[in-house]
């Protein structure tokens, strides 16, 4: 048994992840509310966005803006551009890849179940 649109199932993930992501993150654009928006996306693409606050972000902080209080504007905005491309672009590959998992293993369970024991 071959499901066909299973398929199809890592793109339909893929897409309706980046068109979520872009709408939070592009949403809330120049607004208070804006600094909200990762709490949106973390838990959905948890291990690598984990990795991107445990990992990326400090020294990436601490190159942009070493002394906190007399960075200026701009490498904070510079910051938030670069973990909103960072949570869209590895997010859509995330789910791609779920999805493209997910699609693969329920092929072949089915396939393994029809073809039944050896005689």
């Amino acid at each position: 048994m071959n499901f066909p649109r299973l398929k199809r199932l890592s793109w339909w993930l893929a897409g309706i992840y980046l068109a979520w992501s872009c709408l939070v993150f592009f949403g809330g654009r120049g607004g208070q509310g804006h600094e909200w928006w990762p709490i949106f996306l973390y838990p959905l693409i948890f291990p690598w966005s984990f990795l991107y606050d445990l990992v990326i972000e400090p020294p990436l902080a601490n190159w942009l803006a070493p002394d906190a209080t007399a960075a200026p504007g701009s490498a904070w905005v510079l910051m938030d551009n670069l973990a909103g491309a960072y949570y869209i672009i590895v997010g859509t590959l995330w789910f791609w890849f779920l999805g493209k998992m997910v699609s693969r293993f329920v092929n072949y369970r089915f396939d393994r179940k029809s073809i039944g024991p050896n005689r």
